[in-house]
């Protein structure tokens, strides 16, 4: 008899695997940027290739255009700064092959944390409210205590009225909790070991910003949505 792996294990193996692989990668080959861009490149290939949605190339392209010239901006403006060798414009050549793998896993794990969620309409509803409300809770501490210029404000408070009003759905709840844990906890770790830094992080003790959680939530739900766009049926 043929054995058969349940499909929903095999996909968390293998989100698994690319997790561990694209946090060792950068942690292990920080200061090779060489190294880096060819590990990075490999596990994106086998992203592309191994159980992805049509869509995830999309989100991996528009996640390497969108991200990379943010953090270039970020860079300039003095929010924090790379410690590794080879920077141009301020950033690791393999900035773009971190976005897009690093995007492309979260949709991945908010996919398969939608399939193994029981097939019921009152646990959907209830999953979607508890997840609206906890969002909710963090977006409005977020921009309680953020000390940022009023244009970052407004730029903020837009997304999540943007969101309120039309990115609820569980996929976009999903996407956005899984981006802003992960996100949150991989950037870190990394400051903590010395790889960036901020210059004025709200959490002092820590090294990060008090808003890093909601800029990892808000980047996996925009670029989520763009990909998923009719735009991309009529280019």
């Amino acid at each position: 008899m043929q054995y058969r792996m349940n499909p929903w294990i095999s996909q968390a193996l293998f989100a698994a695997f690319t997790g561990a692989a694209l946090f060792a990668t950068v942690v292990r080959s920080w200061h090779q940027p060489l190294v880096t861009t060819l590990l990075l490149a490999f596990v994106l290939i086998a992203q592309m290739k191994i159980q992805s949605h049509p869509n995830d190339p999309r989100a991996m392209l528009v996640a390497a255009l969108l991200g990379t010239p943010a953090e270039a901006v970020s860079v300039h403006l003095g929010e924090w700064t790379y410690h590794a060798p080879e920077l141009i414009l301020g950033l690791p050549i393999w900035i773009p092959l971190i976005w897009a793998n690093l995007f492309a896993l979260f949709r991945r794990l908010s996919r398969l944390l939608l399939a193994i969620l029981p097939n019921d309409h009152g646990f959907h509803l209830l999953y979607s409210r508890v997840l609206t409300i906890l969002v909710g809770l963090y977006a409005f501490l977020t921009l309680t205590l953020m000390d940022k210029m009023p244009l970052v404000y407004l730029l903020y408070a837009g997304f999540l009225v943007i969101m309120a009003g039309y990115w609820r759905s569980k996929a976009d709840l999903s996407i956005f909790v899984i981006g802003a844990l992960l996100g949150t906890l991989g950037e870190y770790t990394c400051v903590q070991l010395g790889y960036w830094h901020y210059y004025n992080p709200y959490f002092k003790s820590l090294g990060i910003d008090i808003t890093l959680a909601m800029d990892w939530g808000l980047s996996a739900v925009i670029i989520h949505r763009i990909a998923e766009s009719r735009f991309f049926k009529t280019v």
